[in-house]
């Protein structure tokens, strides 16, 4: 069975009455003050305003009504925390499309109304409870509304300040407007001339004194009732944000934290796939290498002669070449008496190892290598205890001394020779028969597949078949593939860092709607209408998701520069990242507001002003 909080309701109030509404808690006055004041909609009668019928107009049209004819007191005096007096008077008028200087000029008459024109500037923080309550009557006079309702307006007052609040409420019913005061207190009653009683949801009438002789002529409302002008609107979204700095901070923080990291992870891709295409450019894809067996004897021949290194040097994308011959075994020792270590015996065909191919620590430029000198792998001269090289370290193949110029410290793809002991191949022959050969090639980026198919034919036209090649993939291919990961990964974080952002700004934005649900209900009450509430939220969070994406590309760009930096890469900056992170830092505000900017247009100001 539903409750009713009034029943059997029969009043008519004249304008320039001063009336009390009074009764026990639960009784209906705060049912009967929603009705009156159209914060509330009955269920059913008829309620008319200036003989029109209230009761079912639309939730646009009762808003406008509300403005054109309503101001409100109340007992928690509903101040926006963090604005001047000034601004908090000026309020009442936001909603009747008047300009920021006559909205100033009526709430600083309405000060001087209430005296408090000598604080305009100060916080309201700052004020007293009864300049609190005198500054919210500031604000229902500016409005020039005809008819002041005021809901226990000395409810949180000392006595002296409750005088105070009840001599302006007289003086503005002496000045023509009608004063509705529902209130618990029988001296605070003792001011109005009618008198009503709640009792159990049904309204009796009390006796009339009369006090003050009302005027019937209503004061003059300022402006138009629910209309707010565009340039007011963005001036109150910013004002309403740096009155909550901190959580406004919060925000910010947030959404330029997700937009960082999307900048980041964006540049940072750009610049890891140019460092993987330029590292495996200058590497890995620049590397060939030939091998065949030596058991022929034409082959042999062919691998090992002049004429094949010649030909080899000749082919298009060809930078630099080694020939080598590897050998059986030979017993090495770092002194005569010393006991022998089997390495590889490997013998130079060309001159020199190529620096390009092999990185060799010698203590002074090797431009040949001579007959009784041998280079070291780094591994074999580890294992024979090699000295400095300014040591001119000597040791013994077979017996034979031969002096030490150089260690052989990266072998490019031939790890096996770090373990090995190269000599010239006129020297190597001495030793033993070649078991294979090898070419080391070096070549311009792009041009190893087309080398690979060319060398085997250049180097043993014999026998082209039984070269083994040694290429790189297809570089366009791998690095394809290598940069496709890289992206994969930073765009899954970047989606996960704009989810949690997402998730956190849509908290934050309802819990800051939690708790403004006073102030939105103050500004319904005052003729703002759901689309007023939900363009002052999305606002809010343009300008918000708007300051956080400027600062999140700025933060970015500045991760981006010191990574890079550190590590020594070059910076690939996508200036099209910076439109595009700004806008999904609105974006993502947007988003997270959605919920709120809703949930904020349902509030019924009847609810919201006793939350």
């Amino acid at each position: 069975m539903p409750l009713e909080a009034l029943r059997d309701v029969t009043l008519t109030i004249r304008q320039g009455e001063f009336i009390s509404i009074q009764g026990p808690s639960g009784a209906g006055k705060s049912t009967l003050l929603n009705q009156l004041a159209l914060l509330d909609t009955p269920t059913s009668g008829d309620y008319r305003i200036n003989d029109v019928d209230v009761g079912t107009l639309s939730e646009p049209r009762r808003a406008t009504v509300r403005s054109e004819n309503f101001a409100f007191i109340f007992q928690s005096f509903h101040l926006l925390k963090g604005r001047s007096v000034v601004e908090n008077v000026a309020l009442g008028l936001l909603y009747r499309g008047l300009d920021r200087r006559r909205r100033v000029k009526a709430a600083q008459e309405a000060l001087a109304f209430v005296g408090l024109q000598h604080k305009h500037l100060q916080k309201v923080e700052k004020l007293s409870g009864g300049e609190r309550q005198r500054a919210a009557i500031a604000r229902a006079v500016a409005s020039g509304a005809p008819i002041i309702v005021a809901d226990e307006p000395t409810g949180n007052l000392d006595s002296r300040s409750s005088e105070q609040i009840m001599e302006l409420l007289a003086q503005l019913n002496r000045r023509g407007a009608t004063v509705i005061v529902v209130t618990h207190d029988d001296h605070v009653a003792s001011y109005a001339s009618r008198h009503l009683r709640v009792v159990d949801g049904r309204v009796e009438e009390l006796n009339r004194t009369a006090l003050h002789a009302p005027k019937t002529e209503p004061s003059a409302m300022r402006g138009r009732a629910s209309r707010l002008r565009l340039p007011d609107a963005l001036s109150d979204v910013w004002h309403s944000l740096r009155s909550r700095r901190a959580r406004s901070g919060v925000l910010v923080a947030c959404i330029a934290l997700a937009v960082a990291l999307a900048t980041t992870t964006t540049g940072l891709s750009a610049t890891a796939r140019f460092q993987v295409s330029d590292v495996f450019d200058s590497r890995r894809n620049q590397l060939v290498g030939l091998a065949a067996a030596t058991t022929d004897v034409l082959a042999a021949e062919q691998a090992l002669s002049a004429d094949s290194a010649v030909r080899i040097r000749d082919l298009a994308g060809v930078r630099d070449f080694a020939v080598l011959a590897t050998h059986s075994s030979v017993e090495v020792a770092s002194r005569p008496s010393a006991t022998t270590t089997p390495l590889q015996l490997v013998g130079n065909v060309s001159d020199t190892l190529p620096q390009s191919l092999f990185t060799v620590t010698c203590p002074q430029p090797l431009a040949v290598l001579g007959e009784d000198e041998v280079i070291l792998g780094s591994h074999a001269a580890q294992s024979l205890q090699i000295g400095p090289l300014l040591a001119s370290p000597v040791i013994w193949l077979d017996g034979r001394p031969r002096a030490v110029v150089g260690i052989l410290t990266d072998a490019g793809l031939d790890v096996g020779l770090l373990d090995s002991v190269i000599v010239p191949e006129s020297e190597a022959v001495s030793y033993s028969q070649p078991q294979y050969a090898s070419v080391k090639l070096r070549v311009d980026p792009g041009a190893a597949q087309q080398v690979a198919e060319q060398a085997p034919v250049a180097w043993i036209p014999s026998a082209p078949q039984s070269v083994t090649v040694d290429v790189p993939p297809d570089p366009a291919t791998l690095r394809a593939e290598v940069e496709d990961s890289i992206r994969t990964v930073l765009y899954t974080l970047t989606a996960v860092a704009a989810i949690a952002a997402l998730t956190l700004v849509a908290a934050l934005m309802i819990s800051t709607v939690m708790e403004r649900t006073g102030e939105i209900g103050l500004r319904r009450a005052m003729g703002a209408r759901r689309v007023h509430i939900r363009f002052l939220i999305a606002a809010e969070a343009t300008v918000t998701g708007l300051l956080g994406g400027v600062a999140g590309v700025y933060l970015g760009m500045m991760s981006i520069l010191a990574i890079t930096i550190g590590r020594g890469w070059q910076p690939v900056m996508d200036w099209g990242s910076v439109p595009l992170g700004i806008a999904g830092g609105v974006g993502v505000s947007l988003l997270g507001a959605v919920f709120a900017t809703h949930r904020a247009s349902r509030i019924e100001p009847a609810e919201a002003l006793h939350h």
